[in-house]
This record gives structure tokens, C-alpha cells and sequence, in this order.
């Protein structure tokens, strides 16, 4: 038997694919979802988005020039994110494709949030990496640069067997299970290039879903406190040695999304 989240989140899918099945997906429709995910993803790292002022530049409306570097590294995000569900029924998952999305993303300087390094856009980081969770949470230190080809390579497998067997009829091989593993061990253990994890990781996510009848969704994302709430969700996972604190925070919160999807 299903836990109830993941009971939630298959009868708000379903539902979801009922009313607004694939196929008949107009632009504009497609766009919305696009733009969700993007923002959401996006404001996880950049607390000066504000989703209305985002929503008004993605659609090519007037916005505030203060933020315009914010607003260009979203728009690459939603960009790249877009180039890949629209091919997703090819999607292979490896390290080369894995380069390659961050190599699409991460080109130019405005879309790093660290000192831009052009030699690692598309290469995993030569050099070691604390992420910066301080003052609410201790810093986390990641896999040392020089493992970095190791680790990946012993994961890729594990990655690809996952994604290749999701049964939502299960909670051990549910899409939000493999989702939650892949985005805890290549984001919050791995950590592999200089800038931009989070954001390649995302994108992975977000297509994996299109490839499973599931809208390219993620939890609500709109303030500092949302952010908290997801990171204190990863913190939860570290601290009990357990990715269901994640797959249970996917499902409510994608359930949530799908559920006013449906209201509207």
C-alpha cells in the first residue's frame, strides 16, 4: 500500500491527465507550466526573484532592469529546460548528456552566481566545495573534486536503473522516489560542477517526469520561507539517513500544484 502522499499525489496525476491530457496541450498552456517550474526552480537560488515581475518578463513584458541578470539566468533555465522536454521521448540519461545541459545553461557570465569560470562550463569543478547552508544550518561539505569521476561514474548506473523502472503503483520504484534519489545524491552529496547543480539537476527532474506522463511540476516556491522549508527538507533526509522527508515533500507539494491546476 501506498504512503499517503504518494496516494495524493498519483489521484491528483491522474485527475491532471484526465482533464488536460498531453496531446491537446496548447502553447500557452505548455508555457505556464514552463514558466512555474522555472521560476521555482530558479528562486530556490535567487531570493531577488519575485514571481509576478518573473512571470511579466517571460512573457516579454515590461520588468525592473535592477534584476535583469536574475531575470536572463531564468530565462536560460526555462529556455534549456524547454529544449528538453520537447524531445523527451529520446531522453537517455548519461554523463555526456549530463555535461552537455550544463554546458547549455551555463555559457554565459550572467548565468553564474559565482565567479564565472568559462574552463567548467561543461566540466565537472577541479577544485573542493562547501555549500553554504549557514546561519540556520551547517555548511555542507561535497564529494572532493578529485573523486569526482569516480563518483559519478559508479552512480550513473544506479541513476539510469532507477528512472528505467518507475511503477507508481509502488513506493519503493515511484517517479518521486527516483526523482528524490537522484536529486539528493547528484545535488546534496555529489555536487559535481562549479555552479549551477541545482539548476541541471532540476531540468534532469523535470524531464524525467515528461518521459512518465507527468507534467514538468515542482513543490511552490515563492518566498524565503519556502526556500527554508526546502532545505531544511534535505537537511531532515541527511540527518535521517533517508530520502522519504524529500519524496514526501515532492508529493504534497506537487500534489498542491496539480491539485489548483484543476480548480482553475
Amino acid at each position: 500500500m501506498l504512503p499517503p502522499f504518494l496516494a495524493r499525489f498519483n489521484k491528483a496525476l491522474t485527475a491532471f491527465q484526465v482533464k488536460y491530457p498531453r496531446p491537446a496541450w496548447e502553447q500557452s498552456f505548455k508555457n505556464n507550466l514552463l514558466n512555474d517550474f522555472s521560476f521555482f526552480s530558479s528562486r530556490i537560488e535567487d531570493p531577488k526573484l519575485k514571481y509576478g515581475d518573473t512571470i511579466r518578463f517571460l512573457n516579454n513584458q515590461f520588468i525592473n532592469k535592477e534584476n535583469l541578470s536574475s531575470f536572463m539566468q531564468l530565462e536560460d533555465h526555462q529556455k534549456v529546460l524547454e529544449e528538453m522536454i520537447s524531445r523527451f521521448e529520446e531522453f537517455e540519461l548519461s554523463e555526456g548528456l549530463i555535461k552537455d545541459i550544463h554546458r547549455n545553461l551555463m555559457g554565459s557570465h550572467l548565468s553564474w552566481n559565482g565567479d564565472f569560470k568559462p574552463e567548467l562550463i561543461g566540466n565537472y569543478r577541479n577544485f573542493p566545495v562547501v555549500g553554504s547552508r549557514e546561519p540556520l544550518f551547517p555548511d555542507k561539505e561535497y564529494v572532493p573534486h578529485y573523486n569526482l569521476e569516480v563518483s559519478m561514474a559508479s552512480h550513473m548506473d544506479l541513476f539510469v536503473y532507477r528512472f528505467n523502472n518507475i511503477d507508481n503503483s509502488t513506493a519503493e520504484n515511484h517517479l518521486l522516489t527516483a526523482l528524490t534519489y537522484f536529486h539528493n545524491k547528484f545535488l546534496n552529496f555529489i555536487h559535481p560542477f562549479a555552479d549551477g547543480n541545482g539548476r541541471v539537476c532540476r531540468i534532469i527532474m523535470g524531464t524525467i517526469m515528461m518521459k512518465n506522463e507527468c507534467p514538468p511540476i515542482f513543490p511552490k516556491i515563492e518566498n524565503d520561507e519556502d526556500m527554508v522549508t526546502y532545505i531544511s527538507t534535505i537537511i531532515d533526509c541527511e540527518r535521517e539517513d533517508s530520502d522519504w522527508p524529500f519524496v514526501a515533500y515532492l508529493a504534497n507539494g506537487m500534489a498542491d500544484y496539480l491539485e489548483k491546476r484543476l480548480r482553475d
